[in-house]
Parts: structure tokens; sequence; C-alpha cells
């Protein structure tokens, strides 16, 4: 006779999700020569492997002066190329489709919807070029388009760059950046349900929007005005009331800016200092520290707070700086020319695991289901435990 015991035992299959950088893709615009109508160096896309600290270039957009923008989105990133809107598979780097659209400069994604910001202007006589339309959206699954805000139709009049999706809501930033002397400081809110479009106004200092940054409920504004100075706007998304503060230690515009916990970073165009804003106080504190290069993109890793900071000179390839949370620089690496945007495609990895709550303490008695002391050769018998547990087994017997 063999006896088989099976135990009931209470088991919890636990599911943990660990995110890790699978991947950083860089936007490098290349170099474009104006005078003679040359693509020099083409704009190009390349990977940073954070692992094995290298690079490597894996896509060349040809035909295009320069690339704008790039974002990660569902298995898929799209880059923004002067003239096209390309989308790429994010694993294998394949092209899945493009279109053509002139004047793009900014993307970001809703649900299905893929939204876009234009404006551009003339080569010839370097005035705006006149759009019927300067915000867009398209379908994400194929570029197809899906609705367009026509300045005949109460949309954005002027060119429009940055943008930002908050819940169901996207705002745009709208500073007519192509026409010299006449720039905009407007936010733009589309209700994305129903695609109602109305305005903000930030006011005659906040002219000018040329990044938009979102931190606990505020969105950030950085506004170069007429190139003279700039200011940081503040929105609050809830009541939509704006603040303006003009930054004392700006007198010819900002290049780059980002948030980095309760403080917003930005830097004078050609300087070499990153200064303070204390989201906080709203004052400003001065410069941040080791952080002594002229960049022209940053960003910041969102698992471990690590600064990537590229230095471009346009004619060669883009010095990357990595810098810790401290500002102490850990790495760095060469990208293409010109590189103008860095994106983290964050993945997570989900593991499960089999636990199963065994007991290690003495069985001090052996029972049927009616409680009678038995010698484990019934069918059905329950195990006391000496800190008051009970394991239940089903006995076979062959």
């Amino acid at each position: 006779m063999n006896i088989y015991i099976l135990p009931f035992l209470f088991t919890a299959l636990c599911f943990s999700q660990n995110n890790y950088l699978h991947q950083v893709l860089l936007l490098n615009e290349g170099c474009y020569d104006y005078y003679n109508e040359e693509i020099l160096d083409p704009p190009t896309i390349g990977i940073y492997n954070a692992e094995t600290n290298t690079y490597n270039t894996e896509i060349e957009i040809a035909n295009s002066r320069f690339a704008s923008d790039l974002i990660v989105d569902d298995g898929f990133f799209y880059v923004a190329a002067d003239n096209k809107i390309l989308k790429y598979n994010l694993d294998t780097y394949e092209l899945i489709n493009s279109i053509e659209y002139s004047g793009v400069r900014k993307l970001t994604i809703y649900e299905e919807f893929l939204f876009v910001s234009r404006g551009d202007y003339d080569l010839e006589t370097y005035s705006p070029i006149i759009f019927d339309s300067y915000l867009d959206v398209y379908s994400k699954e194929d570029l197809s388009l899906f609705y367009s805000f026509e300045t005949s139709n109460d949309g954005p009049q002027w060119s429009t760059e940055s943008l930002l999706t908050l819940d169901d809501k996207l705002y745009v930033a709208i500073n007519n950046a192509y026409e010299y002397g006449n720039y905009k400081g407007i936010i733009g809110v589309v209700n994305i349900s129903n695609m109602d479009y109305s305005e903000l106004d930030l006011g005659s200092e906040g002219k000018n929007p040329i990044n938009m940054m979102y931190r606990n409920n505020n969105i950030y504004t950085v506004n170069n005005k007429n190139w003279d100075g700039s200011s940081v706007s503040i929105v609050n998304v809830s009541s939509l009331i704006v603040e303006t503060i003009t930054l004392s230690d700006v007198s010819a515009g900002c290049g780059v800016s980002i948030i980095r916990d309760d403080k917003l970073n930005y830097q004078k165009s050609s300087d070499t200092e990153m200064y303070i804003l204390n989201l906080e106080t709203l004052e400003q504190e001065g410069s941040v520290n080791n952080l002594e290069n002229n960049y022209y993109a940053v960003a910041s890793n969102p698992l471990n707070n690590y600064l990537y900071a590229a230095i471009a000179n346009f004619t060669s390839n883009s010095g990357v700086l990595i810098f810790d949370e401290n500002n102490n620089q850990v790495n760095s690496f060469f990208a293409d020319v010109a590189t103008s945007k860095i994106v983290f495609d964050i993945r997570n990895e989900t593991s499960s695991n089999l636990i199963e709550e065994k007991n290690s303490h003495e069985i001090i008695s052996v029972s049927d289901i009616l409680g009678r002391s038995v010698n484990n050769k019934t069918s059905i018998v329950i195990e006391s435990l000496q800190n008051g547990d009970y394991n239940k087994k089903l006995i076979i017997k062959k």
C-alpha cells in the first residue's frame, strides 16, 4: 500500500513589478547649412546602454533639415523631423509609418491621439509661414488625421511649441516664435473629450514660452519675452490662476530648463552656469554646483534622478555628461551632432513567486474531521501544531 499525503497549504501567488531602464534614446538635430541649403549632417537617433556605457547610431533621417522632438509610447517612438512625422518600433527601430507634415515642432500622446504643434519661417523672407492650423490631432495607430484646430475656427492663431497632457486636458504653449518682436504669451487648453478649445493669457511678462513643465498641480513655463530677459509663469491647473515671476539674473533669454525635486534649474542662452528657482518659495537661489557647461539638452532619469546633459557645438559629435542626484559626474559618452532630446525607455519586469505557508512547528496531535485521534492512515486528517495553527491533509491510498 502506498500512501500519498497532499497538504492543503495556504498558498499565495505574489506579483511584483520592477521598473528598469531598458535604453536611452537620443535625438540628434544634425547640421544644416542654411546659406547653401545643404544638409551637412542628417538628423539621427541613437541608443545609449547605461549598463555598458555604449552608444550606437541606429537611425538616420534623410531629407530633413533638423529634428525637433521624440516621444515614447506603448512599444513605439514618434519623431518630429522638419517636414515629417515618423513612427518606429521601439525594439527593432523599424520604421512603421511616416507622413509629410511641414513645420512640425512638438509631439505628445493622450490615449489614442497624437497631438502636434507647428511653426516655421520662410528661408527667403525670414517671415513666419502662415498655416491653416497650428495644432493638429492624429491617430497614433496609423498617423491618419483626426482633427485640426484651424485658425478660421477659433484654433491657435500663431505658432505653437511645447505640449503637455494632464488628465483629460492638453496644454499648448503659443509663442509666435517665428515673428521677431511680435511674440505671444498664451497657453491653449483643449478638453480632449470634446476637443473644446480655450486660452489663458500669461500677461506682458510671460511672452514667448519655450518650455512647459508640471509639478504639484502647477504648470511652469519658461518665457523668453523678446530675448531681452526671461520669466517663469505658474499656472494652477485647478483655478487657472496665472502668476509670472521675472528672472532678475537673466538678461538675454534662457536655453535649457528642467525641474528637479522642488527646484527649477535654468540656464541663460550661451552661458555656462545653471541657475536655481526654488518652487516652494519662488526665490532665486544662485547656481547649481558642478554644472559648468553650456547645455543643449538636459533630462532626468526618473528611476534614480541622474541628470543627462548634452553639450553641442553643431559641427561635431555631442558630449553627454551624466551626473548623480548630487551633481557629481558619474559617466560620459559621445552621441551624434547636436543632441537635442534625451528620452528614457523605462520598462517593468513582472515576476511571480509562489509562496507556501509552511509550518515548521512541532505537531502535537493528529485527528480526523470528527476530532478523534488517528495515526495518519485515515483519508482526511487535521494536524494540531504547537503554535496553535492547523494543517489539513488528504491521504490517498493505493
